[in-house]
């Protein structure tokens, strides 16, 4: 593997971690505090490394670009290697509210224009995508209040979601259905904004976010699911301690699987992270080396996409 001794170039453009994406379907977010930085930047830049006793080398870029006024305006993402490829997300506003999302990608079919349709008081009603491999149309429902309580997806080929916010629970459920009629029921949990778990109905087993140790791992429960999570969530408000007693007990279970792990970060003055070693399981062992730098809006910068040899020194036994 090839040693790459110069500084890894990225494009000024835009980025979107996987983590920061719901996983179920919502509003489009647009608004800096929502990709979970701690000050407002212009953009970040991320580039992830893979890693050997030979050496190391780029796997992929991402970069995310904010306007002045702390909203999204490109999420670009490069992917290096065999598979090779570029994708960025323009985010184009009108009259102060997001009009559409156009993809851009090498890979010519995945281009995608997705139009925002508002009502005359400016309230989003409507999402319709169109694209080779995107065609769909999102219709949103509201409570007396102007929350969110539903938002309905039909694909073309017939098959649909459903996403049901309950605001008093603070769950969504997602009810996906085939083409063929399958349904799926998934149930989300959050404590706040930050999700806390998810399990598909009928199955006993949960996926938690231990957002304290940053990992996710899924496990079986004697218990009814939303109750026992319900519950857990209570916990985890009123004693903290006892809910990472709880959830660490819950991940040492010979059952339970880590899917993703960061054990080890580094932040900077403002609380954000710049170096971190990222592990996901989910689809066969993926250890890399994350490093971002950060661009804030008041001109101070932080953090670097070079490699940093120093940090892969004090991480090389983590597995």
């Amino acid at each position: 593997m090839m040693k790459l001794t110069t500084t890894l170039a990225l494009l000024l453009l835009g980025f979107g971690l996987k983590a920061q994406e719901a996983e179920h379907l919502s509003p489009p977010k647009t608004y800096w505090q929502s990709f979970s930085f701690q000050q407002q930047p212009n953009f970040a830049k991320v580039a992830y490394y893979r890693s050997d006793s030979l050496g190391y080398e780029p796997t992929m870029a991402e970069v995310i670009s904010f306007n002045t006024e702390g909203h999204l305006i490109q999420k670009y993402t490069r992917i290096f290697g065999k598979y090779a490829s570029e994708t960025a997300h323009n985010y184009v506003y009108k009259d102060g509210k997001l009009d559409s999302i156009n993809t851009l990608a090498t890979a010519k079919n995945f281009n995608a224009t997705q139009k925002l349709h508002y009502n005359a008081n400016g309230v989003l009603q409507k999402v319709t995508a169109t694209g080779v491999y995107t065609n769909f149309t999102d219709t949103y429902q509201y409570d007396n209040s102007g929350m969110v309580t539903a938002i309905q997806r039909t694909y073309q080929n017939g098959s649909k979601k459903q996403a049901l916010f309950d605001h008093r629970k603070n769950t969504v459920t997602e009810i996906e259905t085939s083409a063929k009629g399958t349904l799926t029921e998934t149930v989300f949990v959050y404590d706040g904004d930050e999700l806390l778990a998810s399990f598909v109905k009928g199955k006993a087993v949960v996926n938690l976010h231990d957002s304290y140790r940053r990992i996710h791992f899924e496990t079986e429960i004697n218990e009814e699911p939303l109750t026992y999570l319900i519950t857990l969530r209570k916990v985890k408000q009123e004693n903290p301690s006892a809910f990472r007693n709880e959830i660490g007990a819950l991940r040492d279970k010979k059952i339970a699987i880590v899917t993703f792990d960061i054990p080890a970060q580094s932040q900077n003055m403002q609380g954000d992270w710049t170096k971190r070693l990222q592990i996901d399981k989910r689809f066969g062992p993926q250890r890399r080396l994350v490093f971002r730098q950060l661009n804030y809006a008041d001109g101070t910068q932080s953090g670097s996409t070079d490699y940093d040899m120093i940090f892969e020194h004090k991480v090389k036994n983590i597995k």
